[in-house]
């Protein structure tokens, strides 16, 4: 039906140009990009919102899909060749061959480009020459055609363009306000907020006749939409509430809704996971077309990782899970990564409580289904703000790296990392690398991994007056500075080089490499943004703007490291991440030195920071005036953008013990407390998520005690009282429940730990329990293994848990932390009878 229309829409267009509008021109916000055959002939469409919140698509079908061979020894006899190719032999269109140069590492080189008509084709006229003699490789050949488009145009996505084109009319198959035939379409620079609709959407499920059942289905939108669908109706009449007769309605429903609604962002979470995978389960049953996206056709799957994602064209679905997970997790406090954990961290507020025990006695017993119907509705509204949240930072990323929002918010690091340099190698008129194939992946795989961060041991106990110095974005900086590129890598013929600390390996600096050139800008841009950002209110629309722009500039500056030595890299050098690790040594090494010369006492050196001890008191303003005078005389001695920073002064610091009885503490384990009282905690349970909230709080407070009060015995009673509510059966549940996350399939643990034996009771249940699912269980007397006795949270009654096991393997250990490196023992602190106070431990 949509060919036909096309087919009859180009026809009638070019036979009937009078009968059309002018030409037009528009600045419009693109939020998706694909492209469709039409005859044989590709149609860019670029979906896109107008300044008013209009929806417009762009149709481009001028641009032609392209790619390159580097000939083994004369262009000009490979054109001639591929120019003599029989294109009905064939049966690929070839519209033109050309020699053109192009950028392959450093040096220039003659390409011949060939440019095809149908994106499908480029694949199959890969395969015709790749064999040649006359070809050495083939480029550029695997770059899907929107995002070709995308990079060619250098659109940014989640950005503006302008168009000038022809308006036509729009079809009915379209949800769109207006279709524009476009003569030109340009990137422009703005930063105006586009107007957009977003949905969120979530569902609940509850066993029922030993199935999983489709009971509920919520959408929730910030233009004032609230729905929730049910199978039971509610005593208390609710107007957002709808009754529908079963799981195939609701399904039913949610497509009219959508559809209705039209919104521009259709989000979950964890939607990929485990509400599309139901609804589609739904909708295959009752032949229920799902026809989600702006041109009328149904919901692609595509395939990301282990999972499969919900796509829809012109309408983006985004998993905000995907993108908290591949991104967001690395920077924040918890690891429980449920949509519950998330928003309390992120947004200050989280789920309604109902646990999967109540919410299937509501169901049973069809009663209080209003309370059911407002959870059900809160998680979309909370899904909602999120979103709001979530949507600036990956519409930031769209922008440095050219990627849609549906693939932004689903990429990893790398994956990340890699777009950016794939944006810019295409102004840069270099040559983008191929992906590995399967066997240099494992070979890359296999080789040794190279030598990391140097860390100093840190001095075990309480030091006052801590200064803390970091090195601004290492790493980073290190490559820009010395040119660390796969490219610039042990050139021969090269006149200025810097040899790599502790190797016989080199970078040239006759050339900017392509890498560092690009870094460089992100880190420059990075510090411009932050200025920027000090003049602004925080709750001003532009100050969360740049705060985006810099997290994403961050990102990808921080990745890159990482990702010249990622396996699955087009531009990968394992001698580069080692370099850039070799320089970090000899950086920090020569900071520690500085330091000791400088009269500070060393307490802890790891990667890029540094921790130090003025032996002489002195106040808070002296001891600060000394921190930067150090910092600006190391500045002076480090070359390029390489920069040291006083991070702080801080009250004290605990560092704790490796192993009973050594003198040396443990790397990356310390809790630092400022002058105001805040807490920085590294490596310690509370970050942690196998332990309990018991375990937690309960090292939290020996921390404030010891470090705050200096008062070791006040810690020790903390740890008596708690030890004494557990044994009398007085903690509540909630602070004895373990959570932890479903990284895989539940068949595909080999190790039954004790959230999987938890999970694996949840799912005899009839509740789903798959990847991403947040368990929260509880270790209760019996028999077993400890894994044998963890229950479903809602599973255990208030005094059924083992006091012993949250004695000895939760509460203690995590007190025990932090109390050995006053060298107190378990038994000082089980009995109390200690007399020991800080003197001794404390570092004056």
């Amino acid at each position: 039906m949509l060919q036909i229309f096309f087919v009859f829409l180009s026809i009638f267009y070019l036979t009937n140009k009078s009968i059309f509008s002018g030409s037009l021109k528009e600045k419009l916000f693109v939020i998706d990009v694909d492209y469709t055959l039409i005859n044989e002939k590709k149609i860019a469409r670029l979906y896109c919102k107008d300044a008013a919140g209009k929806t417009i698509l762009v149709i481009d079908g001028k641009f032609n899909p392209y790619f390159y061979a580097l000939p083994s020894s004369d262009a000009k006899k490979l054109k001639k060749r591929i120019d003599e190719l029989d294109q009905k032999k064939t049966n690929i269109r070839i519209l033109k061959v050309e020699v053109v140069e192009k950028i392959r590492g450093l040096d220039k080189k003659e390409f011949v480009k060939i440019t095809l008509d149908n994106p499908r084709d480029v694949p199959a006229m890969r395969d015709v020459i790749k064999h040649w003699e006359e070809v050495e490789d083939t480029y550029e050949y695997d770059i899907p055609f929107p995002k070709r488009y995308i990079i060619d145009k250098q659109i940014e996505p989640a950005g503006w363009i302008e168009v000038e084109g022809e308006e036509i009319a729009a079809s009915g198959e379209y949800q769109v306000d207006k279709i524009i035939d476009a003569k030109s379409v340009k990137a422009i620079d703005s930063r105006k907020q586009a107007k957009l609709k977003i949905l969120a959407f979530d569902i609940e499920l509850v066993e029922d006749a030993g199935k999983q059942k489709l009971i509920m289905l919520s959408v929730f939108g910030n233009f004032g939409l609230k729905k929730v669908f049910t199978l039971h109706p509610p005593k208390k009449k609710l107007d957002y509430i709808e009754v529908v007769n079963d799981e195939a309605e609701i399904v039913k429903r949610f497509v009219e809704v959508v559809n209705d609604a039209d919104p521009d962002f259709l989000v979950g979470y964890n939607s990929d996971g485990f509400d599309f995978p139901k609804i589609k389960d739904v909708a295959s049953k009752a032949k229920i077309p799902l026809k989600l996206s702006r041109d009328g056709s149904q919901i692609l799957l595509v395939r990301r990782g282990r999972i499969s994602s919900a796509k829809s064209r012109g309408r983006v679905h985004i998993d905000l899970f995907n993108f908290v997970g591949h991104i967001l997790s690395a920077s924040m406090k918890s690891e429980i990564l449920s949509l519950d954990a998330v928003a309390q961290e992120l947004l200050g507020m989280g789920k309604k409580e109902l646990d999967y025990r109540d919410m299937k006695e509501i169901w049973s017993k069809k009663d209080d289904i209003e309370r059911l119907a407002e959870y059900c509705a809160w998680d979309s509204e909370l899904t909602l703000k999120l979103a709001e949240h979530i949507l600036p930072q990956i519409f930031a990323l769209c922008k440095l790296t050219s990627q849609l929002p549906f693939d932004a918010a689903r990429y990893s690091y790398s994956q990340l990392v890699e777009s950016f340099y794939m944006k810019h190698a295409f102004t840069d008129n270099v040559i983008i690398p191929n992906r590995p194939k399967t066997e240099e992946i494992e070979q890359r795989r296999m080789q040794p991994i190279y030598r990391g961060a140097i860390v100093f041991e840190p001095k075990k106990g309480i030091h006052n007056n801590v200064m803390v110095f970091d090195f601004r974005s290492l790493y980073p900086t290190i490559i820009v500075t010395h040119n660390i590129d796969p490219y610039t890598f042990n050139i021969k013929s090269c006149k200025k080089k810097i040899s790599v600390p502790e190797s016989k390996n080199y970078f040239c600096y006759d050339k900017k490499g392509f890498i560092p050139k690009h870094l460089e800008y992100l880190i420059t841009m990075r510090r411009k943004v932050k200025e920027d950002l000090t003049g602004l209110t925080k709750d001003s629309e532009e100050w969360h703007q740049l705060d985006n722009m810099q997290y994403a500039l961050k990102i990808l500056a921080n990745a890159t490291y990482g990702y010249l030595a990622y396996f699955g890299a087009k531009w990968y050098r394992l001698e580069c991440g080692s370099a850039a690790a070799s320089f970090g040594r000899y950086y920090i090494t020569k900071v520690v030195d500085s330091a000791m010369r400088g009269g500070f006492d060393i307490i802890y050196g790891d990667t890029d920071s540094l921790m130090v001890r003025y032996p002489k008191k002195l106040s808070q303003n002296e001891l600060r005036a000394i921190g930067k005078k150090f910092v600006n005389k190391i500045n002076k001695q480090l070359p390029g953008i390489i920069e040291l920073e006083f991070r702080d002064l801080y009250e004290s610091g605990i560092f704790v013990a490796r192993e009973k009885g050594e003198d040396v503490g443990a790397k990356k384990r310390y809790a630092l407390i400022d002058y105001h009282g805040n807490l920085e905690i590294r490596g310690f349970e509370t970050v942690r998520r196998d332990w309990c909230e018991l375990a937690k709080k309960i090292q939290r407070d020996v921390l404030v005690k010891i470090l705050k009060d200096k008062d070791p015995k006040k810690a020790v009673a903390a740890v008596r009282k708690t030890i004494e509510e557990i044994k009398e059966g007085r903690v509540p549940l909630a602070d004895l429940t373990i959570l932890e996350q479903i990284t895989r399939p539940l068949a595909s643990y080999q190790q039954k730990g004790p959230h999987v034996r938890a999970a694996m009771r949840m799912q005899d249940k009839g509740k789903i329990v798959g990847e991403g699912s947040v368990v929260a269980f509880v270790i209760v007397r019996g028999q077993g293994s400890i894994s044998d006795r963890a229950m479903p949270v809602e599973d255990v009654k208030p005094k059924q848990y083992d006091p012993d096991y949250y004695i000895n393997n939760q509460v203690v250990p995590a007190s025990m932390r932090v109390l050995k490196a006053l060298g107190l023992t378990e038994e000082e602190v089980i009995s109390g009878k200690t007399q020991k106070g800080l003197k001794g431990f404390l570092k004056k």
